[in-house]
């Protein structure tokens, strides 16, 4: 039996990044095919070892590197100061993978990446941004430069995370694109690009947690008991606006507000507003499925919207003019006033006016394009 490795984003104690990575191997299953997760540890991970061969194709802003020292402060500061949640948070990380995820050993540097004696049939970099030009790290095994030349080498909804890349990186790009066999990424605009940069069209597919049910996330969930409705608050970091649109569809509706969180400041406490820091993957499912309306700021939050039938607002930053990634999935499933940016008002009149039986009809034509792709591509 041919037997595929996949690369993508993986232990980085990321909601979306941990679930993007399970949903397309387990989807491979399903489909009949063994795989497994290549472990190489994203930049971002603890214990990955740089190097000067890891360098970045940008190199990385003082404010950038600021931000990084930042988080990893917060990552401390968090596990000094909540060390149980911090424990309990870890262990259903690592225990959701170790159940459900087929994992390789860990490459913890680029080198170690590179020597390995892999030998895989087909070679798979995953979704999320690994071919964001603005990683701290060089992006080169994302293209799956370190798999062997004659091997079958298939990107599956990679991700640029911008809208445009520098013309000055075309040539890089160029050649880490022609590396690959067949080609698909999420967005239109990483369509365009790759048009732009190689000449040659890629598929536009589906993240990967689209490829699975409802259904079938509801098996792995881990059912969150309440009783009462709810209003699932699912941010990164403080947000004036989302606070304030949160504590007006309270207002409105009675619901009380869930924040699921890691290390950012939560919102002020009260008997109804819960604080949540220490869920794991599959617990994480079990809060979408019993929400009655999400108010989010992630991509993938975005999803998991669609996916359980949620009502639900994206906010995404005033400052920030690249949406791409939420812009092209609201373009899909037609929901472009789903999308806000900050400031923006809102009608909360129709909070639930969401048709998702129209939803689910628009996603099944790219969902049926993806799969297809993903056949063709692997036979």
């Amino acid at each position: 039996m041919k037997k595929i490795g996949i690369i993508t984003i993986l232990n980085v104690n990321n909601y979306g990044a941990e679930l993007q990575a399970f949903a397309l191997h387990h989807k491979l299953k399903k489909m009949g095919y063994e795989n497994e997760i290549i472990n190489y540890l994203y930049y971002k991970n603890p214990e990955y070892k740089s190097e000067r061969l890891s360098d970045p194709l940008i190199k990385t802003s003082g404010k950038n590197k600021l931000k990084d020292l930042i988080l990893k402060w917060l990552d401390k500061y968090s596990a000094f100061k909540y060390p149980e949640l911090a424990k309990v948070r870890k262990q259903r990380f690592d225990g959701f993978h170790q159940k459900y995820t087929a994992v390789s050993k860990v490459y913890k540097s680029y080198s170690e990446l590179y020597n390995a004696a892999l030998d895989y049939d087909t070679y798979i970099v995953g979704s999320d941004q690994v071919w964001n030009p603005n990683n701290g790290t060089n992006i080169a095994p994302y293209f799956l430069t370190f798999a062997p030349k004659d091997a079958n080498k298939v990107s599956y909804a990679s991700s640029f995370g911008v809208g445009s890349v520098n013309s000055a990186y075309y040539p890089k790009y160029k050649d880490w694109l022609n590396n690959l066999t067949h080609t698909s990424t999420r967005e239109a605009d990483g369509v365009r690009i790759i048009k732009e940069v190689t000449g040659k069209d890629a598929v536009h597919v589906v993240d990967p947690t689209l490829l699975l049910s409802k259904e079938d996330w509801q098996e792995i969930m881990v059912p969150y008991e309440e009783k009462d409705p709810y209003i699932l608050f699912f941010i990164f970091k403080k947000n004036k606006y989302a606070e304030n649109l949160a504590y007006e569809i309270q207002r409105k509706t009675g619901y009380k507000i869930i924040r699921v969180c890691k290390n950012e400041m939560p919102l002020e406490p009260d008997d109804k507003i819960l604080n949540i820091r220490d869920y794991g993957p599959a617990e994480f499912l079990g809060l979408y499925n019993g929400a009655s309306v999400v108010l989010t700021t992630s991509f993938h939050g975005s999803i998991f919207s669609l996916i359980f039938e949620k009502p639900f607002y994206t906010i995404t930053p005033a400052s920030k003019n690249n949406n791409s990634r939420q812009e092209s999935l609201m373009n899909v499933v037609g929901l472009q006033e789903r999308l806000l940016r900050e400031g923006d008002d809102v009608d909360l009149d129709k909070l639930t006016d969401i048709d998702f039986e129209s939803v689910k009809g628009k996603l099944s034509k790219q969902i049926d394009i993806s799969a297809e792709f993903l056949n063709q591509s692997l036979n």
